[in-house]
């Protein structure tokens, strides 16, 4: 519960060599020194997660993850060719492509807190500023990095989350158990992170609502916003699912902008905003 809830202390992004090849991404988490104790601070793994995760699950299962997703979700939900972690050969003339935020105006770039951080704050360990990979690279896109390069229709999304948010199953086809969604809402920590210096309150494996954000006003709520503004998350109180994908990429860290006015506005709409 502490590795998925973000407070293994392995939040420092390994080279790009190595966040490209599997078994040495493993290897590097494996074999890495946290920077606290487990479990007494909390640090979002950025890109880090992919290979915490796809150790348990490998681990866990005998199976690469990028199986274990085809196999347990995307089959069985009828989203195949939707839900990819590492695109395959054939999809390329598929793919929307991601446009990297306008400049700031210096006003702008005053108002941003990044620009506040010290050289070697955590965030810039987790998501270097410069150097990182390039998600429009096909080398980048056919690597297995879940946590930072899934290709996802918004559709497949919102259909693997709808079965969280209606007790572990829709259209007939159970993903998980209805006693394990309590569990998966459960907040493991809400402490500030050392990474996005803002409390939040995370659960196994995602973040949860209860705050001023796009995953709404209930606790209960839980799923992931992405980088740049895309989301995808469960309501399970109020039976609802949403995600948004989008490919102009804003500067915000929890879905802030237009993803969070989309967000509100299907609540309203729903009349469930409250």
């Amino acid at each position: 519960a502490q590795a998925m809830s973000h407070q293994a202390g392995l939040h420092a992004s390994p080279p790009n060599d190595v966040s490209l090849d599997w078994d040495r991404a493993l290897d590097f988490i494996a074999s890495g020194t946290p920077a606290y104790e487990p479990g007494t601070s909390t640090g979002y793994h950025a890109l880090t997660y992919a290979w915490v995760v796809g150790g348990i699950v490998q681990g866990a299962s005998g199976r690469h993850i990028k199986d274990g997703i085809q196999e347990e979700i995307a089959g069985p939900l009828g989203i195949e060719g939707e839900m990819y972690v590492g695109i395959p050969d054939g999809v390329e003339d598929r793919l929307a492509w991601l446009q990297n935020p306008p400049e700031p105006t210096p006003e702008q770039a005053a108002q941003n807190p990044l620009n506040l951080l010290p050289p070697d704050h955590d965030f810039f360990k987790a998501m270097p500023r410069t150097g990182g990979l390039d998600f429009n690279s096909i080398e980048v896109r056919k690597a297995c990095i879940p946590s930072a390069n899934g290709h996802f229709t918004a559709r497949a999304l919102a259909r693997m989350y709808s079965a969280l948010a209606n007790g572990g199953q829709v259209g007939g086809v159970r993903l998980v158990s209805p006693e394990r969604i309590p569990l998966m809402s459960t907040v493991q920590v809400e402490s500030p992170d050392r990474v996005l210096f803002i409390p939040l309150r995370k659960s196994i494996g995602v973040f949860n609502g209860g705050k001023h954000g796009a995953n709404g006003p209930r606790e209960t709520a839980f799923g992931r916003p992405g980088a740049g503004g895309s989301i995808a998350f469960a309501d399970p109180e109020v039976n609802l699912s949403i995600a948004v994908t989008i490919n102009k990429m804003q500067s915000t860290l929890q879905a802030e902008g237009p993803t969070f006015e989309i967000c509100e506005l299907i609540r309203t709409e729903l009349g469930v905003n409250g």
